[in-house]
């Protein structure tokens, strides 16, 4: 059985939600509480201009009451531009396995899903004034293709295996909100931008088109580590260069990674 969370940017800021709660998020269910069910697959459906499916996930904790969640935290109720819901409203928990919040990052258009011949006769899509929509596990599955999951169980099982890393570097570290506005604040802040740990600058070796792209964001405490959904502030990022940044990441242990960097760097 499969699930789409549909939420309207004008109502919500979703992209906001997702580049900050990507572990685990809530969303509101006024209806179908009583069919979803762990394991449940879930995708996150973005409404309005660039509408389509913008994360992937599955249903981590079955709807309850807002005001009874395992992890109120996580809700993010200041995110609403519109009236906030009802504490007694219920809500399922999502777990977030990856985020795409643009046609760069490979988001499923709706477009797509419209020609697709098992996705182009949904609810979805005929009639899309709703928060959330049942899949067949036909329909499940067209989805789960158009966002590019392999049908096999063996390369489906080697895509978990080798991506779930991956995918914790990528989505908790990369948001595109979390990045534009560290780089905004950085810069605000320096007058330029600069890796932290070597301290290369935007303007040292790289054309001036290209030399905003060098600089990435990085987690102070990694995310990976939590136990808990964790709300990312800007303080919680570090400016890196992109090799300084995949030195880091080289091993798991990125603790000692960035500790081993910032001492080498202090000596040079």
């Amino acid at each position: 059985m499969g699930w789409v969370f549909q939420g309207s940017p004008d109502k919500f800021d979703i992209d906001d939600y997702l580049s900050r709660y990507p572990a685990l998020i809530y969303w509101r269910t006024p209806r179908y509480a009583q069919d979803i069910a762990l394991g449940d697959r879930a995708f996150i459906w973005r409404a309005g201009r660039e509408s389509g499916a913008v994360a992937i996930g599955a249903v981590l904790e079955v709807p309850v009451p807002r005001r009874s969640v395992l992890h109120p935290e996580a809700l993010s109720d200041d995110r609403w531009f519109a009236e906030r819901p009802n504490p007694d409203e219920a809500a399922t928990g999502i777990r977030i396995d990856e985020i795409r919040l643009g046609i760069d990052q490979n988001m499923v258009p709706r477009e797509l899903v419209k020609s697709d011949p098992d996705l182009g006769s949904t609810t979805l899509i005929r009639m899309p004034n709703a928060s959330v929509f049942r899949l067949t596990d036909t329909q499940t599955k067209g989805l789960e293709r158009l966002w590019g999951i392999a049908a096999s169980a063996e390369a489906a099982q080697s895509i978990q295996e080798g991506e779930r890393r991956l995918r914790a570097h990528y989505v908790r570290e990369r948001s595109p909100r979390l990045r534009e506005d560290k780089l905004k604040q950085f810069r605000g802040l320096h007058g330029r931008l600069y890796c932290e740990l070597c301290l290369e600058g935007q303007h040292s070796r790289y054309p001036s088109a290209l030399a905003e792209r060098v600089f990435e964001v990085h987690h102070r405490a990694p995310l990976a580590a939590a136990s808990t959904p964790v709300r990312t502030t800007l303080n919680d990022l570090a400016v890196l260069c992109a090799n300084c940044h995949r030195s880091i990441h080289c091993t798991t242990d990125v603790d000692t990674n960035f500790r081993l960097l910032a001492e080498h760097f202090s000596r040079s």
